[in-house]
């Protein structure tokens, strides 16, 4: 059987996008950041995250962006 990979960058990518998306959840964005940090530590490409600004996008701090 042919063995299926996809790049932590392009997972990076997915997870930064769906935190800073309007229709997501607190929940929601909850399971994918830890889902996320699971994947970077792993890996060993965990390199933090900021919290997004207000001016960025309102939410509380699952509003997140990974490095």
């Amino acid at each position: 059987m042919m063995r299926k990979t996809i790049k932590v960058d392009d997972i990076l990518k997915m997870v930064n996008g769906q935190l800073a998306a309007e229709g997501s959840t607190p929940d929601g964005r909850e399971a994918i950041c830890g889902l996320l940090e699971s994947i970077l530590f792993q890996t060993g490409n965990y390199q933090g995250y900021k919290y997004l600004d207000t001016s960025e996008i309102e939410g509380n701090g699952t509003r997140r962006y990974y490095f």
